[in-house]
Formats: structure tokens, C-alpha cells, sequence
């Protein structure tokens, strides 16, 4: 049937009337575009939301930008900001927060006594609403079996989903104790470039209210799995405080569940075939939790810890908890009560990557052609000299344990034997077994590391943990016996050498912003496009791919972020998280991974 009033939009139309010419007088005319942007000042009623999604319901793309400001939603009392609209369909989604007051929540107020509760609780709501979008598939975009460019596109929505890990993000905030807020990301809906306002309609005036009644008020959430949730991050957060009470660099709690269920996933492994942590009765001890129970396991001492065994019996995987024991988890992780000293730094080697500036003469000295090692810098590193600068990095960021894998790892860069130092006498490295010890005895940093093969590292270890099927057992005394009984010849340094001072300038004049899409990688591309690609360059960015202990992308986000600062005296990067960042996919970082970031940033700025 033809005729004025049908086509899309006529129902929107008929039932409430209004028209996609109708303008109001608190309206802003963007003259560029031909369409109504809102004037600056607070919030309009939750009606003048619906009523701007049926004006605008046909009209072109732009006219999307008439949302921009905050709506008022009156039961539940929140508002929806839209923060960000989108260009066109194809363009970065768009962004909302929905901001409910405390007092609204119903949640107890005891919840904001520590950062480690709002951590909590923020992760938590988090989680509940990436449960529920997932569920309801509204984070699946619009499909049409036409296709093509007029076919609908755009529709998802979603929030910035956590994994195992429970840490600081921008998805849920608490500002002070006044509000709560969700952010989230939505791509508008079209058809082509025109408006599809009652899929949009579904979006803002529908959906965002439903996740907000059963993510932020109190009543609708599973309490107990909240306060369980709470209770476990808490615990985590100071049994790790209690490690240097202790004189410990780690803790493993019996019963840990250690592997994962996949090298594809980070979940744990099912408990009915999994092998559960047990500490070995040397190396037991009892700690006390914040919520006044006690829990026992294996506690790694200061100093120099071997941890050996035969292939495939658990080395590595008990090397990978710890390194991720330096963030809190999720119950049911198995890895809830694996704690690790919050400045442990993972190392390996690094084949080509750039280093800047670093002060690696520790262990390299007399490079040829004089290179100069206090100060070295280079575009492709060799597996020693990048593996010398990441510990030099992550010394100089405050690091106080190193975690080592013999598998990752420059050898020549852990050990050189005795018949090799005979037949090459210009070496000019000093491997880390000679320098172990005076590091710890100077600067107090530990050293954690797995070992298959290079025995010299059983003459300077202060403890040795054998794996066997997944089981730890303590072999020091039997190593310390085969020691004495079969010498080696590892020169002990008395003096670990300089500690590198460096001071960080990041230009980034003619390029774009800094985004991170992957974990592993920030994207800078110059501002000038090239008219041709050429196949045979390199994707111009920075590669994180060395930093094991990233991960969630939300960190690479925020370090991309940070890139933009330039300068980073007085950053504090551990509560750089506030409402005043505008994205809701930013996680919180160490400044350790900052420090390594930047330090493989190609072109920065170093002043020492």
C-alpha cells in the first residue's frame, strides 16, 4: 500500500505522533550535518530519549548525533549518558554510561571500606552484565540475508568483558561514594546510512534498563555469590601482603587447581581429572586471611629458588601460575590462593625487539666495535642482549623477583660452562648464574627459575622444588649432597653491577593515536596514509608480545593511553584509573608493564 505514512518509521509515527522535521527549542542546529545536536547544561526526561529515537527513526546517519547528553530514567533512578556518537556504521561504536546514585543501589556501604571491595564489586556488576548481553545475543550485530551496504548493520552492545582476572577497570567505576556507573559500547543501527530508530529504540530505552535493574540494584543480584566474590578478593589481596611478613616471594595454597583447561584457555582445568596442589611438608607453612579463617601451602622464600623436574611434570605450568599471582582471581579459578610478590616480573628472551638506552654492562660488556653497554641501544636485539635488558628494565622499575623459564630464555645468557669458557676466552657475557647471588645480597631481588638441564644453577640455589606428575617435592638437602659431591666452576661476582635511572619522552608527532586491537600490540599509524601498501612493511606499532604477564587488551588500551601523556614523572600508574577517562575498555596496568612497553618503543625519548 502506497502512501504518505508508510515505509520505515510509520508505525513509530502513528502510534506517537511527532515528525522527523520537528525541532525543540533547547535543540543545537549543526548546520554542517542538517541535523539537531542537544544544547550543553543537565539531563532530559527518559520521554525526550523515546520521543528523539521516533523523530529520528529514516533520516540520515548524522541525525544519530541529536542523542548526544544525559537522559533521565526515573524507576531506576539512573541516567544514560551518551557520550559518543559514532560517524557512520562502519566508525568506532559509539559510547553510554548509565550512572545510577549509591544510595539508589541499595548496595551496603560497607562495600567502599577498601579498594580492594570497589575492585571487587565493580568487577563483579561487570560480570553480571557481560553475562546477561551474552546471553540475550545482544552483542551481535544486525545480519540481513540481502547484505550488502543498504542491508541493516550495526546492533551490538556490549561491555568490556573480564577474564580469570580480577582487576581494575573502566567498565564499572565508583566515583567516591556518590555513584556507580556501567560503560558501555553500542554500533547504531542502519540500513545503508539511514537510521533505524526502533532497533535503536530496543537498544538505548529497553535493553540498557534491563541490565541496569539486575546489574546495579542490590535486590536483583545473586547476593551470596557477591559477598563470596568480595570475601575472596579481599583474601587474596592480603594474603599477598603477608608475604614479605614472612619472608616469602610466593605462595601456593594446597589444593590449587594449577592447569589449565586448554593452552587456548585460561580457565582451569575440570578438578576431576586436574591434579591438586600439594606442598611439600619442608616448605609448608599457615598463613591468616582478612576474613580470620587460615589456609596452608607451599611459601617460596627469598633468594634463589630452582624449580627442576623431568619434561611435562608441571615446571613451567607451576612458573605460569606464579607470574599471574600477582593479580587476584576469580572463585573457582583454582588459582584464588596463588599468591606471588607484586613486583615479580616474568623475563625471556626477545630476538629483535628495540632497546633503548639501557644500562645491560651487568652482564655484557666489551661489545665489538665499542659499543657502549651502560648506554645500550639497538632496532634487533640478540636473545642475550634483549634478555639483559629486560632484566635491567624491570630492575629499574622496582622489581624484587624474577621469574625465569629455561625454555624462554637466552642460554648463553643463564650459563656458560667450564670447557666453553676455556675454548672461548673474549667472551663478553657474564651469565646470570655468577651474578644471582650478589643481586640478592645487594639489591634484594629473588630469583625464581625453571631448570631441565644447566646444573651449575644447583651451586647457587638456596632451595630446590623438583615436580614430579604435578607433584612438588623439596630436594634441596639431595642437591646441595650432589653439589659437594660433583663441583662446578660457576664464578660467584661479589658486586651485581649498576641499576639503570631513566627518564621516558614519547613524541608521537605525526602519528595517530595509539589503539590497541590485541593484547600483544598497540597500533601507531602515521597520520599520512600511504597511497599504495606495500606488502613488505611492517605493521607500524609497538610489540607487547614479550610481556607475559599482560592479560587482558584493556591493558594494552590503557598503556596506549598513557603513551599519549608524553612525559611520566609523578604518573601513578597503579590508581591512574578514574571516571575522568572516557572509554569503558581500559584495564589497569603495573608500571612495570609500562616501563617494558615503552622501553620497546621504537624512536622514545630517553634522558638518564
Amino acid at each position: 500500500m502506497a502512501g504518505r505514512g508508510r515505509g520505515r518509521g510509520a508505525y513509530y509515527r502513528a502510534k506517537y505522533g511527532g515528525g522527523r522535521g520537528s525541532h525543540r527549542s533547547d535543540d543545537v542546529i549543526d548546520q554542517s550535518s542538517n541535523t539537531q545536536l542537544p544544547a550543553s547544561g543537565g539531563s532530559r526526561d527518559w520521554s525526550r530519549l523515546e520521543s528523539d529515537l521516533r523523530s529520528i527513526d529514516g533520516q540520515q546517519y548524522g541525525a544519530y548525533k541529536r542523542l548526544l547528553g544525559k537522559y533521565q530514567h526515573e524507576s531506576p533512578a539512573f541516567t544514560l549518558s551518551v557520550d559518543h556518537v559514532q560517524g557512520d556504521a562502519f566508525a568506532s561504536p559509539s559510547r553510554v554510561r548509565a550512572i545510577m546514585p549509591w544510595e539508589q543501589t541499595g548496595l551496603p556501604d560497607e562495600y567502599l571500606l577498601s579498594d580492594a571491595r570497589r575492585v571487587a564489586l565493580c568487577d563483579f556488576v561487570t560480570r553480571v552484565c557481560a553475562s546477561m548481553i551474552r546471553a540475550k545475543h545482544l552483542d551481535r550485530n544486525n545480519a540481513s540475508e540481502k547484505g550488502g551496504w543498504s542491508g541493516p548493520k550495526g546492533g551490538a552492545f556490549n561491555i568490556n568483558a573480564p577474564g580469570q582476572e580480577v582487576l581494575p577497570r573502566t567498565s564499572a567505576m565508583i566515583n567516591g561514594n556518590k555513584t556507580i556507573e556501567l560503560r558501555f559500547t553500542t554500533s547504531l543501527p542502519a540500513a545503508g546510512r539511514t537510521v533505524l530508530g526502533q532497533q535503536a529504540h530496543q537498544i538505548l530505552a529497553v535493553n540498557v534498563v534491563e541490565l541496569v535493574k539486575q546489574s546495579l540494584l542490590y535486590m536483583n543480584l545473586d547476593q551470596a555469590k557477591l559477598q563470596q566474590h568480595l570475601v575472596s578478593v579481599e583474601n587474596q589481596a592480603g594474603l599477598r601482603r603477608e608475604l614479605a611478613a614472612n619472608n616469602l616471594i610466593a605462595f601456593v595454597a594446597n589444593g590449587a587447581i594449577l592447569p589449565r583447561a586448554s593452552g587456548a584457555s585460561a580457565a582451569p582445568m575440570e578438578s576431576t581429572t586436574a591434579i591438586r596442589f600439594q606442598s611439600p611438608k619442608e616448605l609448608e607453612v599457615k598463613l591468616q586471611l582478612p576474613d580470620g579463617s587460615n589456609v596452608s601451602g607451599m611459601g617460596i622464600p627469598r633468594g634463589i629458588t630452582l624449580l627442576t623436574g623431568g619434561g611435562f611434570h608441571g615446571k613451567s605450568t607451576l612458573l605460569e601460575a606464579l607470574q599471574l599471582g600477582i593479580y587476584n582471581h576469580i572463585p573457582g579459578d583454582g588459582r584464588e590462593l596463588v599468591v606471588t610478590d607484586p613486583t615479580a616480573v616474568k623475563i625471556r628472551a626477545e630476538d629483535g625487539r628495540s632497546v633503548a638506552a639501557v644500562d645491560i654492562s651487568p652482564f655484557i660488556s666489551d661489545l665489538p666495535g665499542g659499543k657502549d653497554t651502560k648506554r645500550f641501544s639497538t632496532d634487533d636485539a640478540s636473545g642475550s642482549t634483549s634478555m639483559a635488558a629486560n632484566i635491567s628494565e624491570a630492575l629499574e622499575s622496582g622489581c624484587k623477583t624474577l621469574l625465569i623459564d629455561e625454555d624462554s630464555s637466552a642460554t648463553n645468557l643463564l650459563v656458560r660452562g667450564q670447557r666453553m669458557q676455556l675454548l672461548i676466552r673474549h667472551e663478553p657475557i657474564t651469565p646470570l648464574v655468577s651474578k644471582a647471588r650478589a643481586l640478592f645480597d645487594q639489591h634484594g631481588v629473588s630469583t625464581v627459575i625453571v631448570i631441565g638441564g644447566l646444573d651449575d644453577w644447583l651451586t647457587v640455589a638456596d632451595q630446590v622444588i623438583a615436580l614430579e606428575s604435578y607433584v612438588p617435592r623439596d630436594i634441596t638437602a639431595e642437591a646441595k649432597a650432589i653439589v659437594r659431591k660433583f663441583p662446578s666452576n660457576v664464578s660467584e661476582y661479589a658486586d651485581y653491577g649498576s641499576l639503570p635511572a631513566r627518564k621516558f619522552q614519547v613524541d608521537l608527532n605525526g602519528k595517530r593515536s595509539p589503539y590497541a586491537m590485541r593484547k600483544g600490540f598497540i597500533s601507531i599509524k602515521p597520520e599520512a596514509r600511504n597511497a599504495v601498501d606495500d606488502p613488505s612493511e611492517a605493521e607500524p606499532g609497538l610489540d607487547l608480545s614479550g610481556i607475559d604477564q599482560l592479560v587482558e587488551v584493556g591493558q594494552s588500551r590503557l598503556i596506549a593511553t598513557l603513551m599519549q601523556k608524553g612525559s611520566f614523572d609523578g604518573v601513578d600508574v597503579e590508581r591512574v584509573l578514574d571516571v575522568s577517562l572516557p572509554n569503558g575498555d581500559l584495564v589497569a596496568v603495573r608500571r612495570l608493564e609500562l616501563t617494558a612497553a615503552l622501553s620497546r618503543l621504537r624512536g622514545v625519548g630517553i634522558t638518564q
